[in-house]
């Protein structure tokens, strides 16, 4: 199989599509994929993946896509009418598979939200034949109650007492993504016993494993003459684990393989003669090239897929240019991965910045490395690998590319928690790179034990603390909480090793050396995190911080926000932050420029 990558129009908005196509003829049937939201969205993106190349494989085509305001599409959240583009665009995938491959029916496969919206499409008389409905609530209230409860629970992870700053628009905030009032009022009026019947053959219900299921779903289609089967889904939980621990589901996915590849050995349904044409053809006729115009608040960005070879693999990217007419600077960025987490970036910051950017003349890539969202290579199952792999080439190799083809000299790098490691390394050994901004970096050098010595150091700053044995004496800490904590110190003054686990945790000596490097590029460092972050509090301990008034080196604190910055006022001060940087690289890279145009 092989995938090809591109934009569709759905309404007002260009959708970003992947296309998994088998490498022999397509059969009559073909699958759209339509995803959950937000977070989930983020943790199953390689897994749904998968999906689509399982199914390549087995000779069905499969379209995935960003919905509307989400991914790489066009939009935000913030729409007004995004619940009715959100349910349109499930038809027009459906069209836009058949006019690119020649497939005539169509199995829609919905996660979770994206189940919701597979049902309502069809009950709104979408072309669709099959529903695969993946983990669905019975309703959109059912589905908020249990998005509210994720939302409070997160609070809490990085709450310190203080009272966060107001939200900067309205609605709710869920994992860093929002629902503005609108959508959350269409999305609670949103049921599907009501809404049916479904106009399909037949409905497959993979119920999760992981929590009771609401079978009032399952009663309304069968109620309305659905053929409906029920499968258990063992994989859902791996599935929505974070990025870099997320498993394919593989049973489910076979599943799902043998619902679609049932109806091939049927006899095929009479369909116009209109619809015959060009059936089971391979040869894949995009209606959409693979560029597309963004344009917002009166700006135009022109946006491509950006391919380029690395040492073993292809490594997929989106590049985000200014329109037609307006004039380049010759500076270029980068917007590196935050973990495993595809190239949208964050809570979809890279998205927002690349595009910002673009529309001011800054050709802006924001790139997957491989193994991660859509280049190739086999995924990651540890944090470990994030830090070992052949990133650090790639970054020289993307480089190279825009340098070839938009003549950029001058680069800056932006990265989140693994991200932020790469970007670091780029800035340190390349003086191309003018400005690196980390966000919450998790270190500056790889070290396989810093995790162990971290978790230690903490175990022993509880048993110290005065504070944590009041809470234990009002109950508000379990005895085995603490029993666990001694045991972990207990190992500690065990180790045969004690010194290396009292050493510092940045190597004084290599950090040197780097910043000298940096210096001597003129190359601007902006280090961005929130409090609490263990690499921060290390820098504190060791003596780390560069002085406030360093011309080059910066260090910004951003309290109650959590590692990926979620709270959407703190997205508003990271937002602020990098322009306020950007625009400092920016204007020395002019200055430069006109220096060596005058001379």
């Amino acid at each position: 199989m092989n995938t090809a990558h591109r934009w569709f129009r759905s309404g007002s908005y260009s959708l970003a599509a992947h296309l998994d196509l088998p490498r022999s003829d397509c059969g009559r049937s073909g699958v759209v994929v339509v995803p959950p939201f937000g977070w989930e969205d983020v943790c199953s993106y390689r897994s749904l993946r998968s999906l689509g190349q399982a199914l390549a494989a087995n000779g069905i085509p499969a379209l995935r896509f960003d919905l509307p305001g989400t991914g790489d599409s066009s939009g935000s959240t913030a729409d007004a009418g995004l619940m009715d583009a959100w349910i349109q665009s499930v038809g027009d995938a459906a069209a836009e598979l058949r006019a690119a491959t020649g497939v005539r029916d169509i199995a829609v496969v919905g996660i979770r939200l994206g189940a919701m919206l597979a049902a309502a499409a069809a009950n709104r008389g979408a072309d669709l034949q099959d529903l695969v409905l993946w983990a669905p609530a019975v309703s959109g209230r059912a589905l908020l109650r249990e998005l509210r409860a994720v939302q409070k629970m997160e609070v809490l992870e990085y709450a310190t007492g203080d009272p966060p700053p107001p939200q900067p628009v309205p609605g709710l905030e869920i994992s860093g993504f929002l629902l503005n009032p609108e959508t959350q009022s269409a999305l609670e009026s949103l049921d599907l016993s009501v809404v049916l019947p479904v106009c399909v053959r037949r409905v497959l219900v993979l119920v999760r494993n992981d929590c009771p299921s609401d079978y009032k779903v399952i009663d309304a289609l069968k109620v309305w003459g659905c053929a409906v089967e029920v499968t258990a889904d063992v994989g859902y939980a791996a599935m929505m684990a974070p990025p870099h621990e997320a498993v394919p589901p593989e049973g489910t996915i076979n599943a799902v393989i043998d619902f679609i590849t049932r109806e091939l050995h049927q006899p095929p349904r009479a369909l116009p003669e209109s619809r015959v044409t060009g059936i089971g053809s391979t040869n894949y006729a995009p209606c959409q090239p693979a560029v597309t115009v963004i344009q917002d608040a009166g700006s135009t960005v022109v946006e491509s897929i950006y391919n380029f070879e690395g040492s073993s693999t292809s490594i997929f990217g989106i590049l985000s240019e200014p329109g037609p007419q307006v004039p380049r600077t010759g500076l270029c960025l980068l917007f590196l991965n935050p973990g495993a987490a595809r190239h949208i970036g964050p809570n979809r910051m890279w998205v927002a910045a690349a595009r910002r950017w673009a529309a001011r003349g800054i050709p802006s890539l924001r790139m997957d490395f491989e193994g991660i969202g859509e280049s190739e290579g086999d995924s990651y199952p540890d944090v470990s690998r994030l830090y070992q792999g052949p990133f650090l080439e790639q970054v020289r190799l993307a480089m190279d590319s825009l340098s070839s083809r938009n003549g950029a000299r001058s680069f800056a790098v932006i990265g989140l928690c693994s991200g932020a490691f790469w970007s670091f390394q780029a800035a340190v050994r390349n003086p191309d790179v003018r400005g690196a901004i980390l966000l919450n970096p998790r270190l500056f050098f790889w070290d396989p034990e810093v995790d162990r010595r971290r978790m230690q150091r903490t175990t022993i700053r509880g048993l110290s603390d005065p504070k944590q044995w009041r809470r234990l004496a009002a109950g508000r800490i379990k005895l085995e909480r603490i029993k666990e904590a001694a045991r972990s110190a207990v190992d500690l003054f065990r180790s045969a090793d004690r010194a290396s686990e009292c050493r510092t945790q940045i190597p004084a000596e290599a950090f040197a050396h780097s910043l000298a490097a940096l210096e001597s590029y003129q190359t601007r460092l902006t280090l961005i995190f929130t409090e609490g972050e263990p690499l921060l509090r290390e820098m504190e301990e060791e003596a780390q911080l560069p002085p406030e008034n360093h011309p080059l080196i910066g260090c910004i604190r951003v309290p109650n926000a959590g590692h990926t910055f979620r709270p959407l006022w703190s997205q508003k001060l990271v937002h602020e932050l990098i322009d306020r940087e950007l625009n400092l690289v920016l204007r020395e890279v002019l200055s430069e420029q006109c220096a060596t145009a005058s001379n």
